[in-house]
């Protein structure tokens, strides 16, 4: 029988957080410049901008994967997505003149705090560790004062 390889994650590094931010700036330019092709006058303007955004989305997929090897999959696609959907909103306020409404706002303020949860919600390998070796230094204290009492 063939052994399977334990799939796990790599340390978080810088690294994988730019690939994240990557990711980010990737679809959300390819997202804006979908859009703004529908404006372009040239011929075939319409067709160029989704080559572009197939291309940049494409890149987009490729820079998540990466950062993936370092951050667990749901805080990269919460990221990912939220900042996205701010990105993309802001992008649309000051580059394609569309309103930002106060619902829309407080939505989006909501996206952003439900992506830190998640971060937040997540554990990550080193923290886990951290968390083990301060329990076992609780446990450690509790048992020496309940000596020497």
């Amino acid at each position: 029988m063939r052994k399977e390889k334990e799939m796990s994650l790599q340390k978080t590094t810088l690294a994988h957080w730019l690939w994240l931010v990557t990711a980010i700036v990737l679809e959300v330019a390819a997202t804006t410049i979908m859009t703004l092709s529908h404006r372009w006058t040239f011929a075939h303007a319409e067709i160029l901008g989704l080559g572009i955004m197939w291309l940049g989305i494409a890149l987009s997929y490729f820079s998540l994967a990466r950062a993936t090897t370092g951050l667990p999959v749901g805080v990269a696609f919460a990221f990912w997505e939220g900042l996205g959907l701010v990105l993309v909103t802001i992008s649309g306020v000051f580059i394609l003149s569309e309103e930002l409404s106060l619902s829309r706002f407080l939505g989006l303020v909501c996206v952003l705090e439900g992506a830190l949860l998640v971060h937040k919600g997540t554990s990550h390998g080193d923290e886990e560790e951290t968390q083990t070796t301060s329990s076992k230094a609780s446990e450690d204290y509790k048992t020496a004062e309940g000596g020497a009492k």
